[in-house]
């Protein structure tokens, strides 16, 4: 008799002896009768070694189920020399909900069971790479926001292009009516020059012609202070965003360049903003005023003709 029934035929007095042997039992003995290893085995029929012995020890749950779970047992019952169809028979009977109702068709084999559930596994394995992915794309998106809003105090610097364009505009603060207005005060002042020189002969009427004449100079300076209580004078060391209001009267914002110097004459207030606070210097009255600020820093500020002389160095 050949090795191989005289193998089954004691496996099957065994198993007829032990009537409450259960399926891995029937599937283990026969493997040891065989003398064969779990790790042999799972070479011969390319099913890995764990779910080999999960059907050893009567559990199916790591199967993929249905046909695919018999063609294990079948491949199983090949190699260790069982008949595969009573194999799977048996199967059926122990685990009648992970074998499946229906007939397991004649061309699926060990290898294509193997093979789905390494499919299985390799889309459970993407769902989660791709569910990882969505959680660094939405956690970088949600850094991206909070870091394009949080410059929001570079808000003037950025008028710089486009404020750039109406630089001709701000000169008419610079030339303010109010200097030429008091020209008719001068001309008393005028008059009296113009008095002595006829009674130029007489010695003593030089000396007295002389004294008012330079008295005619500083008339339009005590003048212009008197229409204006407070001159402002900026000076730019570098190129500088700028918005001023005068009295209420808010002139075009323009970017002032490094070197330039702009006059305002005041009756009440002045408000200034500027992009740059390090680069301007600031004269009020001609006397040297306190710096606005740093460097790149945005400074707003606003003083009047009564309370200026805290802007004062």
């Amino acid at each position: 008799m050949p090795r191989d029934e005289r193998a089954q035929t004691r496996l099957a007095m065994t198993m007829a002896e032990d009537r409450h042997a259960d399926f891995g039992t029937f599937l283990r003995l026969a493997r040891e009768e065989r003398g064969v290893s779990l790790q042999e085995l799972a070479v011969t029929t390319k099913i890995s070694a764990r779910l080999l012995e999960s059907l050893e020890r009567n559990d199916p749950s790591k199967l993929p189920g249905g046909i695919f779970s018999r063609a294990f047992v079948r491949a199983y019952a090949r190699e260790v020399g069982l008949d595969p169809d009573a194999a799977v028979a048996r199967f059926v009977a122990a685990f009648p909900d992970a074998a499946g109702a229906d007939d397991m068709p004649a061309t699926t084999s060990a290898v294509e069971a193997e093979s789905f559930e390494q499919g299985r596994r390799v889309i459970r394995i993407a769902l989660r790479l791709l569910g990882v992915a969505l959680l660094i794309a939405f956690l970088v998106f949600i850094y991206l926001s909070r870091f394009r809003t949080s410059p929001v105090v570079a808000g003037p610097d950025r008028a710089e292009g486009p404020a750039a364009s109406p630089v001709s505009e701000p000169p008419p603060p610079q030339t303010q009516p109010l200097p030429p207005q008091p020209a008719p005060t001068a001309m008393p002042g005028a008059d009296a020059a113009n008095a002595p020189q006829p009674a130029a002969g007489p010695a003593s009427v030089p000396a007295e012609a002389i004294a008012p004449a330079p008295a005619a100079s500083p008339a339009p300076a005590a003048s212009s202070a008197s229409a204006a209580p407070l001159v402002v004078v900026l000076t730019f060391a570098d190129p500088c965003w700028l918005s001023v209001s005068v009295d209420g009267t808010r002139g075009p914002s323009r970017t002032a360049n490094a070197g330039e110097r702009l006059e305002f004459a005041v009756q009440r207030s002045i408000t200034m903003t500027v992009g740059n606070a390090g680069a301007v210097s600031l004269t009020l009255n001609g006397k040297p005023g306190r710096a606005l600020g740093a460097a790149g820093q945005v400074i707003t500020t606003t003083m009047t003709a009564s309370t200026y002389e805290s802007f004062l160095r």
